[in-house]
C-alpha cells in the first residue's frame, strides 16, 4: 500500500472501532465525549454508519482508490472545521476537539503522502 493509502486504512480502522463501541456499549463512547446517552436507537444507528463509511475507508485503501484518499481529505478538514465550531458556538463539548484533531490529522497526512507521490 502507499502511504496515502495506509493514511485512509488508519483512519478507516479508527472508524470501525468507533463503530463497534457505539452499536455495541452506545454509553461508554458517549460518556466519554460528554454527551448524554439515551436508550433510544440513534447513537446504534450512526455507529452502523461510521461502521460502512469505515468499511469503505478500507476497502479504498486496498484497492488503491486515489481519487477517493483526495476527496477524503476535503471531508475529513471540513468535519474537523464543523466540529470546532460546534465547540466555538457552545453547541457541543469541547470533547468534541479530540474529533476534530483526529480528523485534522489524519487529513493532513493522507494529504502530505499524496504531495509526496506527486513530487516523486
Amino acid at each position: 500500500m502507499t502511504p496515502a493509502a495506509i493514511s485512509v486504512a488508519v483512519y478507516g480502522a479508527y472508524l470501525l472501532v468507533n463503530a463497534i463501541g457505539l452499536v455495541l456499549t452506545p454509553e461508554l463512547p458517549l460518556g466519554l465525549l460528554g454527551l448524554p446517552f439515551a436508550n433510544e436507537p440513534w447513537a446504534r444507528l450512526f455507529g452502523l454508519l461510521a461502521g460502512e463509511i469505515g468499511f469503505y475507508f478500507v476497502f479504498a485503501a486496498r484497492k488503491g482508490l486515489a481519487s477517493f484518499f483526495q476527496a477524503t481529505v476535503y471531508g475529513r478538514a471540513g468535519a474537523g472545521v464543523v466540529f470546532i465550531g460546534l465547540v466555538l458556538l457552545h453547541i457541543g463539548p469541547v470533547q468534541l476537539l479530540l474529533l476534530a484533531a483526529v480528523d485534522v490529522l489524519t487529513a493532513i497526512w493522507t494529504r502530505l503522502a499524496i504531495s509526496r507521490k506527486s513530487a516523486a
